[in-house]
């Protein structure tokens, strides 16, 4: 159980760390490489970035296709309607330029060609505060802990028997064993001596009559 407390909030702190802190998103400016450099309208690249959704850390690509001649300028919201370039925020010279949007709210792009940029080189991007995810509840991210030496059951080799019922049925009588061969034997033999002591008996009978019988013809 103990474990089972230090497990669940670890859990759930990394989980708000790993969908707080998530990948950066990158996007291309106007949705293709070559739409910063030469855009379909004047006001074509501020309708791209007014459908997508930029947060904070989110990274925008500027495909250039010469930074010497046409380099990407951060300025103030003046400088933005006027097509000013002497005064930047920042310069951009790298080629394909990726900018990373570091803080929430309004960022102003210019060409530092003021003629592209009258021509529609120019956008304003609305960033947002990134918003983390919501965690999954606490009851899923316990489910997920590994359970303690504790709380895991009783193995199947080591499971208590069941109770004995509390009126158990009574038992049948036991049937009456037959005889054994030890008993047969006994009784054959007492049976044997009775039998030879009458043969004796009845041959010293016999014997006694034929005696009498002959001393009856001598002495007639």
């Amino acid at each position: 159980m103990a474990s089972l407390k230090i497990v669940t909030p670890v859990l759930i702190t990394l989980l708000i760390v790993l969908f707080t802190f998530s990948e950066a998103r990158e996007f291309v400016v106007g949705g293709h490489e070559n739409s910063w450099s030469f855009p379909t309208s004047s006001d074509s690249l501020n309708g791209w970035a007014q459908k997508e959704r930029f947060e904070v850390g989110d990274i925008l690509f500027f495909a250039e296709s010469d930074p010497l001649i046409d380099s990407v300028l951060e300025v103030t919201k003046d400088d933005y309607d006027k097509c000013y370039v002497s005064n930047p925020i920042k310069e951009h010279t790298d080629v394909n330029t990726k900018v990373e949007l570091d803080r929430s709210g309004p960022f102003y792009f210019i060409s530092n060609a003021v003629v592209s940029c009258e021509k529609g080189q120019k956008l304003t991007v609305v960033v947002l505060h990134k918003h983390p995810k919501p965690p999954p509840p606490p009851g899923h991210a316990a489910s997920l802990a590994p359970l303690s030496s504790s709380q895991k059951g009783p193995a199947p080799s080591q499971a208590q028997p069941a109770p004995p019922p509390k009126n158990p049925a009574p038992s049948p009588a036991p049937l009456s064993q037959p005889p054994t061969a030890g008993a047969f034997g006994l009784r054959g033999g007492f049976v044997g001596i009775v039998v030879g002591i009458m043969s004796l008996i009845a041959e010293g009978r016999c014997e006694l009559e034929l005696w009498r019988y002959e001393k009856i013809i001598n002495l007639s």
